[in-house]
């Protein structure tokens, strides 16, 4: 049994290799993603706030006045908010696209330290394009689905905010790394 065992590996590992390399791309590099995501960590930091205001403003809390002035606020919130919102979606497709290769890397899961991250990944990548889309429906007022969208909205932001954290905090050598331009690139 251990003969069949190490030749499947073999081939998968061969196999991932071969496209990890199909796939290879000079935008593909760690620089390209922390860019990407410098963007992205702001704009789910401004779609955040500014949910966490129209939230307060629907569900006030007693022991937290809000502002009432000028009239307009909560017309420019939730408007920054949608604009920002639809604005990650592509963004976010193209973080993809960039670390998509990684996907793919061999063994997948080389420690618990590596399933931990590429777990808080997953959560994040499927609980952020949920909401872009669901985000982006709800501007169209279309509800395919049976559940409350502002509820799942709501709750989804703060499992996004998490994730967006434990990934930060997994990826902080990367991103220190390739935060700012080397000198003559």
């Amino acid at each position: 049994m251990a003969g069949y065992t190490d030749r499947l590996a073999t081939v998968l590992e061969s196999g991932a290799a071969r496209l990890r390399h199909a796939l290879d791309a000079p935008e593909r590099r760690p620089r390209t993603a922390v860019v990407l995501g410098r963007v992205i960590a702001v704009g789910f930091l401004v779609c955040f706030l500014t949910g966490v205001y129209s939230h307060l403003q629907q569900h006030p809390l007693a022991w937290l006045p809000l502002p009432t002035r000028p009239v307009e606020l909560y017309a420019w919130t939730q408007g920054t908010h949608v604009a920002v919102g639809t604005a990650l979606l592509p963004l976010v497709l193209a973080k993809l696209w960039v670390v998509y290769p990684r996907l793919f890397t061999w063994p997948p899961i080389r420690s618990v330290g590596n399933a931990v991250e590429r777990a808080s990944i997953a959560v994040l990548v499927s609980s952020s394009v949920l909401q872009l889309v669901m985000g982006t429906l709800n501007t169209f007022q279309w509800y395919p689905w049976g559940f409350s969208f502002p509820r799942a909205h709501w709750g989804l932001s703060w499992v996004i905010m998490g994730a967006l954290l434990v990934h930060i905090a997994v990826k902080l050598p990367v991103i220190a790394q390739h935060w700012r331009r080397e000198a003559g690139r």
